[in-house]
């Protein structure tokens, strides 16, 4: 009977000797090879999982606080973090963006404030007594298809909406390419997370002007456009010589170059998803 009952329990005392995350051999409680802890009953205490849980959120906390701190304050510092291998103190690059970029993009589709609506553009893109032609052309289609012209553009805006979140991550390769262009012989991975980092800090500054969207109504303002590049010259000038080794007037020049990158790639992201928009709106049924 002990015997038997010795002999059940020998296989699962060995499968508790494997890592269950990875299946790599335990010399201990925790695996040499990922790091996950093999599961015992103390696990499974109302005590230890409310401990694990605040400790998770407060650990978490910090994280997001520490890491948008570094962002605004210390430009060019997350990036040179990352790349020297120092990454667990801070969120990650991609997902550092994608949450920046989720946000913003929820704050700029609420209505009366709706930066990627077709109204927005055809109102910004009208003088008095005009008549604009990109709004002519879409009431020609939204009569082809039958339907009123408001849901002609509900229609165009849905799609172009969904375009900008799933084309997000264009504005990161195109200003990487600008990064590249000046930065010459530093691998393009490298580009890429300096990118990751700036456009999170542009972003982030866009949720700040939103406040002012808010207050005033979205439309086209010359010297917060000017003051938001100044504050993109500033950004860049502080964070290349982290990154790139760079400083005085090269730094200078590069910011510059890197500034009018940032705004071509925007204003090429915003047409490029418009356009497919349209398309997509044109051919449906």
């Amino acid at each position: 009977m002990d015997t038997e009952s010795g002999s059940a329990l020998a296989p699962e005392q060995e499968k508790l000797q494997e890592c269950p995350e990875c299946h790599a051999e335990l010399l201990g409680k925790y695996c040499s090879n990922c790091g996950e802890k093999l599961p015992d009953a103390h696990d499974l205490s109302l005590r230890h999982f409310l401990h694990h849980g605040l400790h998770e959120l407060t650990h978490l906390d910090s994280k997001i606080f520490r890491t948008l701190r570094t962002l605004i304050l210390k430009p060019g510092v997350l990036t040179a973090e990352y790349l020297a291998g120092r990454r667990q103190r801070y969120v990650l690059p991609l997902r550092l963006f994608l949450v920046i970029f989720a946000l913003n993009l929820f704050l700029y589709t609420r209505p009366g404030v709706a930066l990627y609506d077709v109204r927005f553009l055809i109102k910004a893109g009208t003088s008095p007594g005009q008549i604009n032609p990109l709004k002519r052309l879409l009431e020609q289609e939204a009569l082809k298809k039958h339907i009123s012209t408001d849901e002609f553009f509900d229609r165009l805006n849905e799609h172009w909406q969904h375009d900008v979140s799933f084309f997000q991550l264009g504005d990161v390769f195109f200003f990487a390419i600008c990064l590249a262009l000046v930065n010459w012989r530093r691998y393009f991975v490298e580009h890429l997370v300096f990118s990751l980092h700036t456009l999170s800090f542009t972003l982030l500054l866009g949720c700040v002007t939103w406040l002012y969207y808010e207050r005033f109504g979205l439309r086209q303002n010359g010297i917060l456009i000017v003051i938001s590049m100044m504050i993109y010259l500033l950004y860049l000038f502080r964070g290349l010589p982290k990154v790139y080794r760079v400083a005085g007037w090269q730094a200078l020049l590069k910011s510059c170059f890197l500034v009018a990158g940032l705004m071509a790639s925007r204003i090429f992201f915003i047409s490029f998803t418009f356009e497919v928009a349209i398309m997509q709106s044109v051919r449906s049924h």
